[in-house]
């Protein structure tokens, strides 16, 4: 991932089956090659927060934010004290296994670690003003798939019913300056919704990029073509 160029990976703790020791070999790599690795979380939790971020996360995305009061505890789990009530630890993988000035690195760590917010079912979006109003989140994301099967149209992320939520959202994000992101599946999506706004997208799986070039490898092996662009 990292010699395509991509500018960060995201380590799905959600919907895949990683534990946390695969979490922290993941970021060891991620780490080592220099390619910024960022977390799902499976909900929040305290201790699913602060693990992946001791291993050495950069940033975390949490599911399912529907409340101010969860975007609070979200940031109190996440962030050092005078911010929040993390537990500190020093010399572990996030410090590079270095002891360093607590102080200042708690600072640092306040100041840098990314915040990613899901919104993805209706109740997130009738309380959306309220948490993103909340100090300390960086990053709001649709949740495209969950959000549209709780507005009634399960898997139509194009539906004029989420064309209109996700217009909502994009302003919403505007007015509180936290940056909009979406979850996209195809490059003409990605472009469509960066053109309406969006800043932070999420492309794919490696899993799904895996399938679309074996496919598109084979169609053309099988067929006698020559492959494009080989």
């Amino acid at each position: 991932m990292q010699a395509a160029g991509w500018d960060y990976i995201l380590i799905d703790t959600e919907h895949a089956g990683f534990g946390i020791e695969t979490v922290s070999s993941l970021l060891a790599v991620s780490s080592t090659v220099g390619l910024p690795a960022l977390v799902r979380v499976p909900e929040t939790q305290r201790s699913f927060l602060s693990r992946p971020l001791d291993a050495g996360a950069l940033g975390l995305m949490i599911p399912r934010v529907e409340s101010r009061e969860q975007a609070e505890l979200i940031v109190r789990y996440a962030k050092y004290p005078p911010v929040g009530d993390r537990g500190a630890i020093l010399g572990n993988a996030h410090t590079d296994y270095r002891m360093v000035d607590g102080k200042a690195f708690m600072r640092q760590a306040n100041a840098e670690t990314l915040l990613i917010m899901q919104i993805e079912t209706r109740e997130g979006l009738e309380h959306l003003d309220e948490i993103l109003s909340v100090p300390g989140l960086d990053v709001a994301l649709i949740g495209p798939f969950d959000l549209s099967t709780s507005l009634g149209v399960p898997g139509e992320v194009n539906h004029p019913r989420m064309t209109a939520a996700i217009d909502r959202f994009v302003k919403s994000c505007a007015r509180h300056g936290v940056t909009a992101g979406n979850f996209v599946t195809t490059v003409a999506d990605g472009k469509a919704w960066q053109r309406r706004g969006m800043r932070f997208l999420i492309y794919s799986a490696d899993f799904f990029m895996l399938i679309e070039r074996s496919r598109e490898v084979l169609a053309e092996l099988r067929s006698g073509r020559k492959l494009r662009g080989r």
